[in-house]
């Protein structure tokens, strides 16, 4: 069989498109799938009835992308031991994303990021347990953040 120049050309440029193709879709995907854990459980916070939204709401309406949670029994010492008063500890993400703070303990906190006189839920208040907020970070940095009630509760957020 014989095949013409032009033809194995436009053979050669279509395996070239769909290998870019497949390379960007595995990226896309593997860059969606990290957050489906994360989304899935936002999702069920917002639409569930046991949780609500704190009285001072962080600084956005919009919906979140992350989420953080105050874990529970971190009312005591001893999650700061393995950085599991906030989880996860470190959550990375872009400017202008979105984060949820859900307070999965029995008791009230609040997040305050080192440094800083205000709270990121505005004002100086507290998040009661099955209470959340949200907070769009508008900049990038590193953001060390502790709850100024149980000040060995500490996470990070980092802004790229």
């Amino acid at each position: 069989m014989v095949m013409s120049v032009g033809f194995v050309r436009k053979l050669k440029f279509l395996v070239i498109l769909i290998s870019i193709g497949i390379v960007f879709g595995v990226v896309y995907v593997g860059f969606t799938l990290t957050n489906v854990e994360d989304i899935n459980k936002v999702t069920t916070i917002y639409s569930n009835e046991q949780y609500s939204k704190a009285m001072y709401s962080g600084n956005t309406e919009e919906r979140a992308q992350h989420l953080i949670e105050i874990t529970e029994g971190t009312w005591k010492q001893g999650c700061e031991k393995n950085n599991e008063c906030f989880l996860p500890y470190v959550e990375t993400i872009k400017i202008g994303d979105v984060v949820l703070f859900v307070n999965e303990d029995e008791y009230e906190h609040n997040i305050r990021v080192r440094g800083e006189s205000e709270y990121l839920h505005f004002p100086a208040d507290v998040i009661n347990p099955d209470e959340y907020f949200v907070y769009k970070f508008a900049y990038s940095g590193e953001f060390d953040y502790y709850c100024t009630l149980h000040p060995w509760m500490e996470g990070k957020v980092v802004v790229e």
